[in-house]
């Protein structure tokens, strides 16, 4: 198994990146939040990977974050979800958005992504939605301050709006927490408002 590899990058496109090192360029396929991450061609990076084996093929599946590298393995987990249909619901959202939508039971928002139907969705929901830990909310702290009362008025405010709780848990996960916690009821709803429709 190899865990991951480092080298230098020959190459890279929104699905895969070729990494050289000793003289072996590996061909490693990858998300567009991962691409986005990447360093520039010709620099070196680092990348966690997972090496697909079926009787036809090998496949490595690369990473830069070990967060989503655990939650594309439970995704494929599921029965239905492929290689390609992982790496596209990691494409549209970041594990935080995933978690938040996996845990809120937003179907829907799974649904937007392609080869994911109503069946699958809800299939992803069911088996996976007992199996996500609060560790993957690493980066804000956001499912603590939603629970604040000052956020919880804005989150009804934005509900009576019509946004749902993922876009509203979305809004708040791209505010500062210190901001948070020192605006008004009033500032928060005009700064989640600005962070949804962005």
């Amino acid at each position: 198994m190899i865990s991951f590899i480092r080298g230098k990058i020959i190459n890279k496109t929104l699905s895969q990146v070729v990494i050289e090192t000793f003289g072996i360029g590996f061909e490693i396929l990858i998300s567009s939040k991962t691409y986005e991450k990447l360093p520039k061609v010709n620099e070196e990076a680092c990348i966690e990977t997972y090496m697909h084996v079926r009787d036809d093929l090998i496949v490595l599946i690369g990473f830069l974050d070990s967060n989503e590298k655990e939650l594309f393995l439970k995704l494929i987990s599921v029965s239905g979800v492929s290689i390609k249909i992982a790496l596209s619901i990691l494409s549209i959202y970041n594990t935080d958005e995933l978690i938040r939508i996996i845990k809120s039971q937003e179907a829907e928002l799974l649904k937007k992504v392609p080869g994911v139907g109503d069946k699958l969705a809800n299939r992803i929901i069911l088996e996976l939605k007992g199996k996500l830990k609060g560790d993957y909310y690493i980066t804000k702290g956001t499912e603590k301050i939603m629970s604040n009362s000052k956020i919880m008025d804005v989150k009804e405010a934005l509900k009576t709006l019509g946004y749902s709780n993922s876009e509203v848990q979305l809004a708040f996960s791209k505010l500062e927490l210190k901001s948070i916690e020192e605006q008004s009821v009033e500032d928060l709803l005009k700064a989640a408002l600005k962070e949804i429709k962005d």
